[in-house]
């Protein structure tokens, strides 16, 4: 699930009807939605990761003005080399503006105030994005666990519901759990 820290005006803003603020589930959930030329239309981006590098991939090509904040010194930080190297070339040729070293400090229904260098900026938007990454999700586990407690059953927590990870890192793991479960039960 998303991360949603307690950011000044995030949870009242988020998903509603007055606002227009939004997580990446509510993208994913309205993708259809959008009209294909955004053009006047400003995309205000919180998180430069692989979530928010998703985002501006969407609508930058649409004609959006598109602004993506991170807090760190660099936008897609941990990224691949191929995949940073053509977020840079998507984000030169459709004139995003990077802010870099810049806090969210405040959420508001139609615009984002952060701050950077000492100094405050509000940045207006007609859809704004908060995609400060994801994090485990497992409501189910301990009641999986009490189910199965006394039975010749191995219940394992893996996956995103552990701990939210890239694919690549989700995919490894697997393979190593499925080897590592063989050997044990004497099959490889």
């Amino acid at each position: 699930v998303p991360m949603l820290p307690p950011i000044e005006g995030l949870h009242e803003n988020l998903q509603k009807d007055d606002a227009k603020v939004y997580c990446i589930h509510d993208m994913i959930d309205h993708l259809n939605d959008y009209p294909e030329d955004l053009t006047g239309k400003k995309v205000a981006v919180i998180g430069g990761g692989a979530v928010g590098l998703d985002v501006v991939e969407f609508f930058a090509p649409r004609g959006a003005e598109v602004t993506i904040v991170e807090m760190m010194g660099a936008i897609g930080n941990g990224l691949d080399a191929s995949s940073t190297s053509s977020m840079n070339e998507c984000m030169e040729k459709y004139h995003v503006r990077k802010m870099v070293n810049t806090a969210l400090t405040k959420v508001n229904a139609d615009s984002f105030e952060v701050k950077y260098d000492g100094k405050e900026e509000t940045l207006p938007f007609d859809y704004g994005f908060v995609c400060l990454g994801m994090k485990a999700y497992a409501p189910i586990w301990e009641e999986m666990q009490k189910a199965f407690t006394g039975e010749d059953v191995e219940v394992l927590n893996i996956g995103d519901s552990v701990r939210a990870r890239r694919i690549i890192d989700g995919v490894d793991a697997g393979r190593h759990l499925v080897l590592n479960t063989l050997d044990r039960l004497g099959f490889r």
